[in-house]
């Protein structure tokens, strides 16, 4: 499991992006590399609908399929989802958190952080570790989230919604800043935000996927989904071992995850985040939802 590591501006991992802004903030940092060719970040309302839940999570797939990293605040809603969406492809997710390291907001998204944190992706607190998530941290937070993205989508904002400040830090740096089409009939409900963002022109309306992502320069042909493919080259760990054995023990039917912590003699959120890490690697699969099985390469 990797530390939480508490990191200056002045340390070779900081991120080199962050050291753009005027103050650079202290860091605290756990997972993976902070560095990365492009970075999306992907941002919207709490309180979404669930055809822009959907349209998030799917965006964020295609983005780290093509060899993006998402990066999002961590919150529920259309946050959570695009975490979700980049995860279950295999590909990295930044969680920029509103609070500093001693605090998980919201604590419901705790699985989330760990799985996140276990890598390939990373969670960022720029704050110090005791910093509660209050409107001032979430604020700080989006700035930095924005100084992170080589683009900023704003997935649903209502009139209303923490996506806009994030939208006007995006505008504040000079980050092409990207706003989803608005279907006819949701125009009125909970896309206040949205629409005045594209009638103010301060943001393109993404239409397209295959198109934003050639605006970024990237296409899905990438090294992200021929990883997938390819086997785990490393020792597996004391917990990793136990939930493999728990696996074989059902040959190839799939077994539920209440199962494999049994089996396996493991806590729920241990069991859980182990899965996620060995999904990740292509060790074993999930089908149906919550149910897992051993690669037949094993």
């Amino acid at each position: 499991m990797t530390e939480i590591e508490h990191l200056t501006p002045l340390e070779p991992r900081y991120p080199s992006r962050l050291r753009a802004l005027r103050k650079p903030p202290l860091l605290s940092a756990r997972g993976g590399s902070l560095e990365a060719p492009c970075v999306v970040a992907i941002v919207g309302s709490r309180e979404a609908h669930e055809q822009t839940l959907a349209y998030a999570a799917s965006l964020a797939r295609e983005l780290v399929e093509a060899g993006a990293v998402v990066a999002s605040g961590g919150a529920v809603g259309i946050d959570g989802a695009a975490h979700a969406g980049a995860l279950e492809a295999g590909g990295r997710t930044w969680l920029v958190a509103g609070s500093g390291c001693l605090h998980c907001f919201p604590s419901s998204h705790a699985d989330l952080y760990e799985a996140i944190a276990s890598g390939p992706g990373a969670v960022l607190w720029p704050f110090a570790p005791e910093t509660p998530p209050a409107s001032a941290a979430f604020r700080a937070r989006n700035k930095v989230l924005a100084c992170l993205a080589d683009a900023v989508v704003v997935v649903q904002a209502g009139e209303r919604s923490g996506a806009l400040h994030a939208a006007g830090c995006a505008q504040r740096l000079g980050k092409p800043l990207w706003v989803v089409s608005v279907p006819p009939w949701l125009e009125d409900a909970g896309f206040e935000g949205s629409l005045q963002l594209v009638r103010e022109g301060f943001a393109q309306v993404l239409t397209s996927t295959p198109s934003f992502l050639r605006t970024l320069g990237i296409s899905r042909a990438s090294p992200v989904a021929q990883s997938r493919s390819m086997p785990l080259k490393r020792p597996l760990s004391v917990d990793e071992s136990a939930v493999i054995e728990a696996l074989a023990s059902a040959r190839r039917d799939p077994l539920h995850l209440d199962e494999i912590t049994a089996l396996a003699g493991l806590s729920p959120q241990t069991a859980r985040a182990v899965l996620l890490t060995l999904a990740l690697e292509n060790v074993v699969v999930e089908g149906p939802p919550g149910f897992f099985r051993r690669r037949d390469s094993l």
